[in-house]
């Protein structure tokens, strides 16, 4: 009797202490970040408010003059360095010779607009919410922050003013999109994953190629209309927004994947939907999929844009 108590307590114990590091780390994990300081390889030559507003960033050896610039964006309670080793996209560049960054979002988040509601309880069970926590709570100006970063970029690396993509994740999807409506002037293209724009498309849009990539097994952002817009009515939007003439096509498929693309719009900006067949919240190569969506979605770009 008196080993069973020994070895429950052992057991016991094992597992306190098992519990112990695992609030550790997810705390350590969903810290709060502190913004005030630098916290990257770069930053704005001027803080955005009382924020220092920072990225990660590859300049590959021996790059050329002239070159890509591609963006980045973590998802929601992720962060520039988790994005960095998630996405692949740090392989592609440094074998295709462009300049990557990973930006920092507020607090691990990025206000890719709509309305923010407090709790999944108070949130409708209809389209239109907001994405998402501290950046759209306090109103951050991600777009202003983004065409900063970019413009101080541009001063002090040799990039083509006429190749400059965006991507993201999730939250940073939605904030790619955002970025894509509203700042057109600045990107020449979005590819981005599970997540669909949540704000409006302003006047002054002038159409750019876009192209999200959804799995059909998400159970965070899904895929079927519902709470938000879903992966099929996010591509419609984007192809009556592009003036493409006609309906979308499947132009590519393979093992149940499937892009579906829009063809004839305006400036040439062609609109599309990879869907990643029972893939989850994160599509990318190596989470459980053989299929590399960053390299289809690099290709994308650089033949939406001709260049």
């Amino acid at each position: 009797m008196k080993v069973i108590v020994k070895v429950a307590l052992w057991v016991l114990g094992i597992i306190g202490v098992m519990a112990v590091a695992l609030v550790a780390l997810v705390w350590w994990w969903l810290r709060p970040l502190d913004h005030t300081v630098p916290h990257g390889d770069e930053c704005l030559d001027q803080p955005q408010g009382e924020y220092e507003r920072c990225w990660d960033i590859l300049v590959p050896d021996g790059v050329g003059k002239e070159v890509p610039l591609l963006l980045d964006l973590h998802g929601y309670s992720s962060s520039k360095t988790q994005q960095r080793g998630l996405s692949g996209f740090e392989e592609i560049a440094a074998r295709e010779g462009f300049i990557i960054a990973w930006p920092q979002g507020i607090q691990r988040s990025w206000n890719a607009g709509g309305i923010q509601w407090l709790s999944a309880n108070e949130a409708p069970e209809v389209p239109g919410q907001g994405c998402c926590g501290t950046a759209i709570f306090e109103e951050i100006d991600d777009v202003a922050f983004v065409r900063d970063m970019v413009a101080q970029l541009m001063r002090q690396y040799s990039i083509d003013s006429k190749r400059v993509y965006v991507t993201g994740l999730s939250n940073g999807c939605a904030m790619a999109q955002r970025l894509a409506a509203e700042a057109s002037d600045v990107f020449a293209g979005a590819v981005c994953m599970s997540m669909y724009l949540l704000s409006d498309v302003p006047a002054s849009y002038a159409p750019i190629p876009v192209m999200e990539v959804h799995g059909t097994a998400d159970t965070v952002v899904d895929y079927q209309e519902g709470k938000w817009n879903g992966a099929i009515k996010n591509l419609e939007h984007w192809r009556i927004r592009n003036g493409c003439v006609g309906e979308s096509e499947v132009v590519w498929y393979e093992g149940g994947h499937e892009l579906l693309r829009a063809t004839e719009c305006t400036n040439g900006a062609d609109v599309a939907l990879l869907s990643v067949l029972e893939a989850g919240h994160l599509p990318y190569k190596g989470r459980f999929l053989e299929l590399n969506t960053s390299e289809m979605a690099w290709s994308f770009l650089t033949e939406a844009t001709g260049r």
